[in-house]
């Protein structure tokens, strides 16, 4: 996991150097740049899997963040020896080219390889590593973090869609979808689905964890799912003092028999305040719904990051491909499935870009076992009337997490991450003893906070 930046035109290299320093958090093992012609690429590396520094570079070069889960077994048929991800994705771009190593990839990944003048940028396809860049009269750029182009005067800035490859290339732009998710034969049995869904997930939960490992625990059904295939990792659980989340992680973890691995953090409204300018400028927002939702995140891999852990996982995406929101309950069938087509399609803008933010920028790195691709492919498969049934979210979910939860914990209801901490209600209350009035008084005080 690292921190990536590029750029193309005029003075390259000051422009990737003072990219690099404001995404440094993302990476504190070290800092590379590399230059081909006008075209310079940067890193900041986080170490997880192998020790390769960056950018790679032989003919062309490679700046690459996120992880490969199966670059061992490419390896292996390429007859590569290597411990490095990076390494081997850098020989499968110069081998056949960028479009052709991305069918062969099983990650979460965004990464840039330039040659003869050309950049070509990649996402992967639910878009779980970040990936923005812009254009100035005189630069090409592209970054891990919008606030890496700001910083260079970079202005109207877009984000690479998941699943996309974006080529530049003398000044023109042309980006394309070469990835995505395949929607199988309809799964409509209730039994086959649970048991493929479990087996799917366990594997996915299997291939992300890391030693050691820390899990973004709230005591619900997605995150005690996770805990359960992951009994070795830490839970790390904040919010504020008496809030739902307090009282729930506490009752999860006896239920899991794992109350001596949970971290919990009792915030006060001192904390809060202490945490909003930095978790704002994480997330690059003053929405109180993501402020409320990227706070608790950023503290629980804050306190990871003091423990000495780097790889924390969550329950990311099991509401968007198993229908966990409430607003999915009036939904017939039909309108039910374009409605979770339609938030998986924009997950990556509306929570993952947030998530990677808040926990980057205490060095962590985010993995989401519900956005693996065959669980997510799977989810496609589940008919929607196996999603909610009998009034009940997450049906085949919880049928599935069954298997190793107490049944108190596969039927727990869901409460929305920005009330259920207590810390959305904590800032509209610090609005008003702020002297904030009227409408959207949260809105107010997180912009005079900015």
């Amino acid at each position: 996991m690292c921190g990536i930046a590029g750029a193309a035109g005029k003075n390259p290299e000051a422009s990737i150097q003072m990219m690099l320093e404001v995404i440094k958090h993302r990476g504190p093992d070290g800092m590379g740049m590399f230059s081909l012609g006008e075209v310079t690429l940067g890193n900041v590396l986080l170490k997880i899997t192998g020790d390769k520094s960056q950018p790679i570079h032989n003919k062309g070069a490679l700046t690459y963040n996120g992880e490969i889960y199966n670059f061992r077994d490419i390896a292996r048929k390429r007859d590569l020896r290597t411990d490095s991800d990076s390494e081997v994705l850098f020989g499968m771009i110069e081998s056949n080219g960028v479009e052709a190593a991305l069918g062969e990839l099983d990650g979460d990944y965004s990464f840039a390889f330039a040659s003869d003048g050309t950049i070509q940028l990649a996402r992967d396809p639910a878009g779980v590593k970040p990936l923005y860049y812009g254009k100035s009269e005189e630069l090409f750029a592209f970054a891990s973090e919008k606030k890496a182009l700001s910083a260079i005067g970079i202005t109207e800035i877009s984000s690479l869609r998941p699943g996309h490859m974006l080529t530049y290339c003398d000044g023109r732009l042309i980006e394309k979808k070469v990835t995505g998710f395949v929607r199988g034969e309809r799964i409509t049995d209730e039994n086959l689905a649970s048991d493929a869904l479990f087996n799917a997930i366990e594997q996915a939960v299997k291939k992300r964890i890391y030693s050691p490992c820390a899990i973004a625990f709230s005591g619900g059904l997605d995150s005690s799912l996770i805990a359960a295939l992951c009994p070795e990792a830490e839970l790390y659980s904040v919010g504020m003092a008496g809030s739902h989340d307090i009282i729930q992680t506490k009752k999860a973890a006896v239920l899991l028999g794992m109350e001596n691995k949970l971290h919990l953090q009792e915030l006060t409204v001192d904390d809060v305040v202490t945490a909003l300018p930095d978790v704002i400028r994480a997330i690059e927002s003053t929405e109180p719904q993501k402020v409320s939702i990227a706070m608790p995140l950023f503290f629980a891999s804050k306190n990871a990051h003091n423990d000495g852990l780097r790889v924390m996982l969550s329950g990311q995406g099991a509401d968007e491909l198993f229908a966990g929101y409430k607003r999915y309950e009036s939904l017939v069938p039909d309108e039910l499935e374009n409605a979770l087509l339609c938030d998986l399609d924009n997950i990556a803008k509306n929570n993952l870009e947030r998530d990677d933010a808040a926990s980057m920028a205490n060095s962590v790195e985010l993995r989401v076992p519900y956005l693996d691709r065959e669980v997510v492919e799977l989810a496609l498969r589940i008919a929607p009337e196996l999603k909610i049934k009998n009034g009940i979210r997450k049906h085949i979910l919880r049928l599935a997490a069954s298997r190793l939860l107490p049944e108190e914990l596969a039927l727990k209801e869901k409460k929305a991450a920005q009330y259920s901490s207590g810390i959305y209600s904590a800032i509209e209350k610090l609005a008003r003893k702020n002297g904030f009035n009227g409408e959207h008084v949260a809105s107010k005080y997180l912009e005079w906070i900015k």
